[in-house]
């Protein structure tokens, strides 16, 4: 059977409208590009066992995916070809912004005195996995999420995992919408992360939403203009910033502050129904978070800013840091648990301040976003100083966590010397200013 020349012509200009409407790998970034991750047949150039199948074996690698991709637990083996800085991708410039993907495995090392932008926001999974991205510390005592590994049971969590890896927390298809049912405009988060126990489901934000929780920090932008492929590690690969520039500790609203240049976290919605970042979390780490398992909190029915409600069990994660109220209380409802010897302006200048969730400013008026990623500086208040009566902080998992992993023991953003093992309970020395100390200098 023959085809008329004009049939032809057809064909071709169709083809080429799809290649020219095939924009980006994730939909967050633009349209999708199937064949960057799947082959139908696995014969990419002509061959069963291609090259160009990113390593994927003759037999084919499960839902059709072009790694070499065995079981689901291993599906992070496809992500990173261009999530590490050793995958075969790693330097691929992915349309439509025309820049490399951020690594989230990197060779790249870092200490407790480097500044978070040349951090990825997630941290590092290279100190858990090794360079063939297979897990090497034993459950529990790594430094970060194990990917690859099957049947974990989360810390704090109320079922076990049957495998973990990135399409456990990710949707790799993603969302360009903050209403999308299914997944978080937010790094593509699933709504329900996979084999999330009793509290799955957790919604980050959609149109109705206010503050943070419209969640501008998301996969192809942050803060409304993507800057990916700027940012690198000590390395020089490529991550996804924490925040760009030079901070100048002005958390405020607008140019001139350190808003445009920050990351952003999903913070308490001051409308809406949506929930926070550490609500995500909680959905494997349930038993963790003081509004699931309200024995966490002493007086879970009293106020949060109370001095009678902070008989905590566990470190909170969605309570307002108190401060000093103003005239007319003096301090004394209200008082500050803050310390600010240790965590002042010169460590948010150097970039090493701590993340908190800011649902909105409690500046005038009151429906400014305050999107800076960092614990701001307090104005310290007494009988003349009309100053705020609590602010909108949370400090929340992050604040001491890396999502992903980092070069200390379970993921913490400090150092705490060795890893405690099942059941022990020795203790380790903490620097008068890190961890713990930064906020609660003793």
């Amino acid at each position: 059977m023959r085809f008329g020349s004009g049939i032809v012509a057809m064909v071709c200009v169709f083809l080429l409208a799809v290649e020219q409407d095939a924009g980006a790998v994730h939909k967050g970034a633009g349209p999708l590009v199937c064949g960057s991750c799947h082959t139908m047949h696995n014969s990419q150039g002509g061959s069963s066992a291609s090259p160009d199948n990113l390593g994927g074996t003759a037999g084919g690698s499960i839902v059709l995916l072009r790694g070499d991709v065995t079981s689901r637990s291993q599906i992070h083996k496809l992500c990173l070809e261009c999530h590490a800085s050793n995958g075969s991708l790693a330097t691929v410039k992915h349309p439509p912004q025309d820049v490399e993907a951020p690594k989230v495995w990197s060779t790249a090392t870092w200490t407790e005195d480097d500044p978070f932008n040349l951090i990825g926001a997630g941290g590092n999974f290279s100190p858990e996995l090794n360079a063939s991205w297979d897990a090497t510390t034993p459950n529990a005592l790594g430094y970060g999420h194990s990917l690859g590994v099957e049947n974990a049971y989360p810390p704090g969590g109320d079922q076990p995992v049957s495998y973990l890896t990135c399409t456990n927390c990710h949707d790799p298809h993603g969302t360009s919408s903050l209403d999308d049912a299914n997944i978080n405009l937010f790094r593509n988060l699933r709504v329900n992360a996979l084999d999330a126990g009793a509290n799955s489901g957790v919604k980050m934000g959609d149109s109705s939403s206010s503050g943070t929780q419209r969640n501008l920090s998301y996969v192809g932008g942050v803060n409304g203009t993507y800057f990916g492929d700027n940012e690198k590690d000590r390395a020089g690969n490529t991550i996804w910033p924490v925040y760009r520039g030079t901070l100048t500790h002005n958390p405020g609203y607008g140019p001139g502050t350190d808003q445009p240049n920050s990351n952003a976290y999903a913070g308490k919605a001051l409308s809406g129904t949506n929930k926070t970042m550490s609500d995500w979390c909680a959905q494997c780490h349930d038993n963790w978070h003081e509004d699931i398992a309200t024995t966490n909190k002493n007086a879970y029915s009293c106020p949060e800013y109370s001095v009678t409600c902070r008989d905590w069990r566990r470190h909170p994660v969605r309570t307002v840091i108190p401060r000093r109220s103003g005239r007319g209380c003096g301090g004394s409802c209200h008082p500050s648990y803050l310390d600010r010897i240790n965590y002042n302006i010169d460590l948010i200048k150097a970039g090493k301040g701590l993340p908190v969730t800011m649902p909105q400013s409690y500046t005038w008026p009151p429906e400014i976003p305050w999107f800076v990623y960092y614990l701001a500086w307090e104005t310290p208040c007494d009988e003349t100083t009309n100053c705020m009566d609590y602010s909108a902080e949370n400090v929340f998992c992050l604040t001491c966590h890396f999502a992903h992993g980092g070069p200390y023991y379970d993921a913490l953003r400090w150092n705490y010397l060795s890893g405690v093992s099942t059941g022990g309970q020795t203790p380790n020395g903490v620097p008068s200013n890190r961890g713990c100390q930064l906020c609660h200098n003793r």
